[in-house]
């Protein structure tokens, strides 16, 4: 009998999910800045009824503030893309991060319209970063078979944020001030730096990483690599398929990250102690999306669906989630409202979470952060005419939000048509490559 050490499992043959490795540490940091990336965010959108009460600012300054945002936002996502492609994860975070929280505690100190326009530039350019960066980060440590999952899990960041922000404005808004907010999220951000600085090298070079999961984290057929220019990148209908789809979707996701406390405080009367409530059950709903939706379609694929089929068919689910929150802005009920509008931001957690994995299932590794930085710099351009028209809108016809929900409300499933007639086989990431290397 022999007392040699058993040989470890070949992860590289499962179908199924392994929850044990350092890949999920690297998993949690996308979360963590995700949660902070969206928490900074959302800080000015909480904080508007103190624009208006305080400094003075109408709703149409408001929405002009956030299509600044936008408009930066755009050409941050775009030159990030690039960025992370370019000199890494590691450094693109980094320097990003340290930016945008820079910016963040900036704005405890602004008192005009355009001193926060200046700063919410400043941070919508550094935290277009976040998506190329995570996307990009996932492609590099997990198997194609788990990374709607993770892009889930990342994703489900963004709500986390948006519950974190009330939370700390309620904590530190009494004894110092509504401003002293911006400067506690800002230094959230720069303890993350430290963290990510510390813990962070690419699987080839992670001591931390054992030879086994390194072999699982390379079991997809090698993708042969070239260099994409962004004109050649849009040749693909790949790259149209997810432009697309992030322009018609994408939007709508801001609208309730900029406009759902104006709701509830035009409609339903509620202040910043009052909205905590409704914000932990939307986005608490949100996070089961992400993670539901990312989960949903690695599932199917560990039936042995196809990825067409399986991507697809998760993302279908979560456009009909989306479809009744047509109603909510006409419920006389706040928690209603709350409901439905969770029920929406559910469904976009989880379609996203499969839109974003589409980047990097169909496309080389060399170019998912480009890409996704290109998607998220023509959706970011338009929310920019969509945060100042809904300003105007709402100015105009004295906050009548039942036309905004109902356009929301049948976003997704257009965008899902607009994907299935673009990219009707989801062509992979190998295929697109050999496509590029034959016609070097």
């Amino acid at each position: 009998m022999s007392n040699s050490p058993a040989s470890p499992p070949d992860l590289t043959q499962s179908r199924g999910f392994h929850w044990r490795g350092y890949r999920w540490a690297i998993c949690l940091g996308l979360f963590l800045i995700t949660t902070i990336n969206y928490m900074d965010r959302f800080m000015i959108s909480l904080m508007e009824p103190n624009l208006i009460h305080n400094l003075h600012f109408t709703q149409v300054d408001y929405g002009n503030i956030m299509a600044v945002f936008s408009a930066t936002y755009a050409i941050g996502y775009a030159l990030c893309g690039w960025f992370m492609d370019a000199a890494g994860v590691w450094l693109g975070f980094a320097l990003t991060v340290v930016i945008f929280s820079g910016a963040e505690m900036g704005m405890a100190f602004a008192t005009t319209v355009a001193g926060y326009m200046v700063i919410q530039g400043i941070m919508g350019v550094a935290q277009g970063a976040n998506f190329p960066g995570a996307i990009k980060a996932v492609g590099q440590w997990f198997p194609k078979k788990e990374r709607a999952l993770t892009t889930g899990i990342f994703n489900a960041g963004t709500s986390l944020g948006v519950v974190a922000a009330p939370i700390i404005v309620g904590l530190t808004a009494k004894t110092f001030g509504w401003r002293a907010g911006f400067i506690t999220a800002g230094l959230v951000g720069l303890v993350w730096v430290i963290w990510w600085l510390l813990r962070y090298k690419e699987p080839n070079k992670n001591p931390k990483l054992s030879p086994e999961e390194l072999a699982y984290i390379r079991s997809d057929p090698p993708e042969r690599q070239h260099r994409i220019r962004w004109s050649t990148l849009l040749g693909y209908k790949q790259s149209w398929a997810f432009i697309i789809a992030t322009m018609l979707t994408s939007p709508v996701w801001w609208f309730w990250l900029f406009w759902i406390p104006d709701f509830f405080n035009t409609k339903h009367h509620l202040n910043i102690k009052n909205m905590i409530l409704p914000m932990i059950l939307i986005y608490g709903m949100a996070d089961l999306g992400s993670i539901g939706g990312g989960w949903l379609s690695s599932w199917f694929l560990a039936q042995g669906w196809s990825l067409n089929k399986a991507r697809k068919t998760a993302m279908l689910i979560c456009a009909l989630l989306v479809v009744p929150v047509f109603a909510a802005a006409s419920v006389g009920n706040y928690l209603v409202a709350s409901l439905l509008i969770g029920l929406a931001c559910a469904g976009h957690q989880g379609f996203s979470a499969n839109l974003f994995t589409m980047a990097s299932d169909t496309m080389p590794g060399k170019v998912v952060g480009s890409l996704v930085g290109l998607g998220g710099f023509v959706a970011s351009g338009i929310s920019m005419f969509v945060s100042a028209g809904v300003g105007w809108f709402l100015h105009s016809t004295h906050d009548n939000y039942i036309m905004l929900f109902a356009i929301a409300s049948s976003a997704y499933l257009v965008a899902l048509l607009l994907i299935h007639l673009i990219n009707p086989r989801w062509q992979s990431a190998h295929e697109v490559a050999d496509n590029i290397s034959a016609a070097a």
